[in-house]
């Protein structure tokens, strides 16, 4: 399931840039339509607490997980399918290093493998050269969306262990698909049938079934063998950034991958 999950994640590119669409206008529909399709399903289960606990739960896996797809949308706007995923999947390092804090787990390594990703993402960037355009900018939005992605991951966890996967999903993405339909008002020119039905698509298939697939799994398997398994989202996105775009791979940037994703897999084995 999550590795499954994880290579549908890897495709977003094939469906957000044909819509030339900004992130500030793509990601509420996406949203919208995921916590629409799924609401019939979440709205079958038994009664579900209604707790402060629950509310603050679901209101935060809305805040993070929203800000989080802003800015990964927003990175790929900005620089490569490589860049932007590789700088996203700096989120295994992250988690390892926040765990010890908000889990009280500690994972052996963590810093070192910090080290190791941060050289490795340098080197793709190579800021001893003039950067591409958008590249830096990019990166640094794939960085942000990786902060909050490490943040959701952890809140996910709790919330979808008290009211479950499609709910979780459901509730959180019509909240954030509400709060930002205003960046949607102002821009319904650029909106056409064939964009539209694009993002609506992405968001059934990239976003709802492959999100409550994933939830489901690392419910099963946790977090540890999941962010593992993970890595098969950058593994499948920048295949397709070389195949279908086009985007040149060089030396450098494919060692410095390596080392990012060598990093996240080095912590995400020894998580316990």
């Amino acid at each position: 399931m999550v590795a499954g999950a994880a290579s549908i994640w890897g495709a977003w590119s094939l469906i957000l840039r044909p819509t030339h669409l900004p992130s500030t206008v793509s990601s509420p529909i996406v949203f919208l339509v995921m916590g629409l399709v799924s609401l019939p399903f979440a709205l079958r289960g038994p009664r579900m607490p209604r707790d402060f606990t629950t509310i603050a739960l679901i209101v935060a896996n809305a805040a993070f997980d929203g800000l989080n797809v802003l800015a990964f949308f927003a990175a790929l706007e900005h620089t490569t399918v490589a860049i932007a995923v590789l700088t996203h999947y700096l989120t295994p390092i992250l988690i390892a290093l926040a765990a010890p804090t908000i889990d009280r787990v500690k994972v052996p390594g963590a810093r070192g493998a910090a080290a190791i990703a941060l050289t490795g993402l340098i080197i793709i960037l190579e800021p001893w050269h003039a950067p591409a355009g958008g590249a830096l900018v990019g990166a640094l939005l794939g960085t942000l969306s990786a902060v909050f992605y490490t943040a959701n991951t952890f809140t996910l966890r709790r919330i979808a262990g008290r009211i479950g996967p499609t709910r979780a999903l459901s509730y959180h993405s019509l909240l954030v698909g509400l709060a930002l339909s205003p960046l949607v008002l102002g821009h319904l020119d650029l909106l056409t049938l064939p964009s539209t039905a694009l993002l609506a698509s992405g968001a059934i298939v990239i976003g709802a079934a492959a999100g409550v697939v994933f939830t489901r799994g690392l419910l099963q398997i946790g977090s540890a063998r999941a962010a593992i398994l993970t890595f098969f989202e950058p593994i499948v996105a920048v295949a397709l950034g070389s195949i279908v775009w086009g985007e040149p791979l060089h030396i450098s940037a494919l060692l410095g991958g390596l080392l990012v994703l060598g990093a996240g897999i080095q912590v995400a084995r020894k998580a316990r």
